[in-house]
């Protein structure tokens, strides 16, 4: 068994996320760098997800949110969560559990070979009519591939998903093909009343490297080369946190584990205080 406390993990964690103000993000290329390394990351802290967050690492602290919007660091976390998928630097948006992620670009492959597409275009027939998509991702999946990338404003009216009443349908079809890698955000519009919206795109128009990558890449490949990524990133964590996370069936998850602990990449007698049954990276384990 390997026995950590507490604080050694936060510690730890501290300086891998950057919540300490000797390590903070200053510039955009840094701040891509730090996503770059941790692999996965939400824009602010999430309670539910051990994640870090981009938020935390421009503050150097877990700072908590202002009250205002006028403020330096806040300021930067929204610009750079739009100018670096702009760039086509980094993947953000709801690919976990329906909330915001920036996804590492050398990770992406991994996360799209589990996602049940083939890398066609017309992935998503199968998927609507053994009832797996709904009518609205349908709709709004049709609309780009007709029409090429749209900013949110127009992508409702053609997937005819405009007007008030329609909006939760369009936020649930929109979340729905992203956490299927259906679509991606592109950019930013002022196409909108309030001169700020999303810009959509198919995710296979997109990044055609990502999807010819994943087609070399197995499923037990994939699923192992995410869990060590992550355990690299925080140190440890319950299965519980990892099902949690990934929304993967219970089989994968505990057949991975079993392949790492196996080859020795992980440990999966780790405790932290009081809480046992951890598993950990074990080139991070005393």
């Amino acid at each position: 068994m390997v026995q950590l406390s507490p604080e050694e993990l936060q510690a730890w964690r501290n300086e891998k996320y950057r919540r300490l103000p000797r390590l903070r993000v200053r510039t955009e290329d840094e701040a891509l760098a730090f996503l770059n390394d941790v692999g996965l990351a939400a824009l602010f802290t999430a309670p539910d997800m051990e994640l870090p967050s981009l938020w935390a690492a421009i503050c150097g602290s877990e700072r908590p949110m202002p009250e205002h919007h006028d403020d330096y660091e806040l300021g930067l976390t929204w610009e750079w969560k739009d100018t670096l998928p702009a760039r086509k630097a980094i993947l953000y948006g709801k690919f976990l559990r329906k909330k915001p992620v920036f996804i590492a670009l050398d990770l992406a492959p991994h996360f799209y070979a589990l996602s049940g597409n083939f890398g066609e275009l017309d992935d998503y027939l199968q998927e609507y009519e053994e009832g797996r998509l709904s009518e609205e991702a349908r709709r709004v999946y049709e609309a780009l591939l007709a029409h090429g990338a749209l900013p949110t404003s127009h992508l409702r009216r053609e997937a005819r998903l405009a007007g008030k009443d329609s909006a939760p349908r369009f936020d649930r079809a929109i979340a729905e093909l992203q956490m299927g890698f259906k679509i991606v955000k592109v950019g930013i519009s002022d196409a909108n009343r309030w001169g700020y919206c999303y810009v959509y795109d198919l995710f296979i128009r997109q990044f055609p490297d990502v999807v010819a990558q994943s087609r070399l890449i197995s499923e037990n490949q994939a699923a192992d080369a995410i869990l060590t990524r992550y355990l690299a990133t925080v140190r440890v964590a319950s299965p519980v946190q990892l099902q949690r996370l990934f929304g993967w069936e219970r089989w994968r998850l505990e057949r991975s584990l079993e392949r790492l602990a196996r080859s020795g990449v992980v440990r999966t007698d780790v405790r932290v205080g009081e809480e046992g049954d951890l598993v950990g990276l074990a080139s991070l384990l005393p």
